[in-house]
């Protein structure tokens, strides 16, 4: 806490507008990260997540709204006095510097001496697994650990806020899952309030300790990853974090038809709008409902199935040792205590799936 009693680093975005021309890109945008946590900002490309990284980072000019940081409004400050440090996609290393100046880099415009420079750029350079690299040349350097000079660069700056924004989308997948863990527990051992873009939900899941949804330049849900995943607040949360299980229909006495079957049903009697995850569809011999087999697909760690009867369509996923083959008849049955009741699109004010890109 600082002298007034603000939390150190704590984000407060209210009301945040961005516009390019007449095409908004921000509208309006309401986002709290408290201090000293980890916010993964998700969302499509084109849903405006750089653009609120950099108007928040003092790099893009907002129309309206205010940012507050450590409980100072900061959007009327330069980007150089605002406490935050930034990662981009791509490293952004100076050539003619080694590995440590580039580290110190802060620190050198700060005039602080070689020796401390390189003594702190040293020690960063071992938090984040590069110990000794400090002569080597940024050619020298294989595209992860130049990710991780810029990482450790951003840290030697001591931000009150780091902003990330897909730092590790261009590095293979398994250094990706290494950088991801690095991230996290240097956070954890800081304490350092971070806002991570990405595209990737299950990054989202694995790198927030909670998750802020953003379509089309709104927030539309921030919540522990969880949440998200398990109790989406519209259809378009639902399927953006991977169930397409989109069931509407009228609950009477506890129970909903679906197809030619009835089936219990979550909440009070009335219209509703179920969805139920694909890895918790259960087949099973005695389920209630039959549906057949329409399409299979193998990612490897699961079998994704296509289901459908009429009109009714569901996807499930199973272990491939035990996936039916494409064409068979399954019977299926989906657990009362999975089934989740979310407001119905005119009550949510959702705007219809096919106007999203949800690639």
């Amino acid at each position: 806490m600082d002298a007034d009693g603000a939390a150190i680093g704590a984000l407060l975005c209210s009301g945040l507008t961005v516009a390019r021309g007449r095409a908004p890109v921000l509208r309006g945008v309401e986002l709290e990260i408290p201090s000293g946590t980890r916010t993964a900002l998700v969302g499509p490309s084109g849903a405006g997540k750089t653009t609120l990284l950099r108007a928040i980072a003092g790099l893009q000019p907002v129309q309206s709204g205010t940012i507050e940081l450590g409980g100072q409004r900061v959007d009327g400050l330069p980007a150089h006095r605002r406490g935050c440090a930034v990662v981009f996609q791509e490293p952004r290393l100076l050539p003619h510097l080694d590995a440590a100046e580039n580290v110190a880099f802060s620190l050198r415009t700060a005039g602080v001496r070689r020796v401390e420079r390189r003594s702190r750029a040293a020690a960063l350079l071992g938090d984040v697994g590069l110990d000794g690299f400090g002569r080597r040349r940024v050619g020298e350097l294989s595209g992860g650990e130049q990710q991780r000079i810029a990482l450790a660069r951003a840290l030697c700056a001591e931000p009150q806020l780091l902003l990330l924004d897909e730092p590790f989308s261009a590095v293979d997948a398994n250094r990706r899952e290494e950088l991801r863990a690095l991230l996290v527990a240097l956070q954890q051992e800081r304490r350092l309030t971070t806002l991570f873009v990405t595209h990737d939900r299950g990054e989202a899941a694995q790198l927030g300790e909670r998750v802020a949804l953003m379509l089309e330049g709104r927030i539309i849900q921030h919540d522990e990853p969880s949440v998200l995943f398990e109790r989406p607040s519209s259809p378009i949360v639902a399927r953006f974090f991977g169930s397409s299980n989109i069931l509407r229909g009228v609950i009477r006495a506890g129970a909903i038809t679906l197809g030619q079957c009835t089936i219990p049903a979550p909440g009070p009697d009335g219209e509703a709008c179920l969805t139920i995850r694909p890895e918790r569809v259960i087949l099973a011999r005695d389920g209630p409902l039959e549906l057949q087999v329409l399409e299979t697909t193998y990612t490897g760690t699961h079998t994704r199935l296509r289901l459908g009867s009429g009109d009714l369509a569901l996807v499930a996923t199973v272990a491939p040792s035990l996936a039916p083959a494409a064409g068979a008849h399954v019977r299926v049955e989906l657990p009362i205590e999975d089934l989740w009741r979310i407001p119905l699109a005119h009550e949510a004010g959702e705007v219809p799936a096919q106007e999203w890109d949800l690639t």
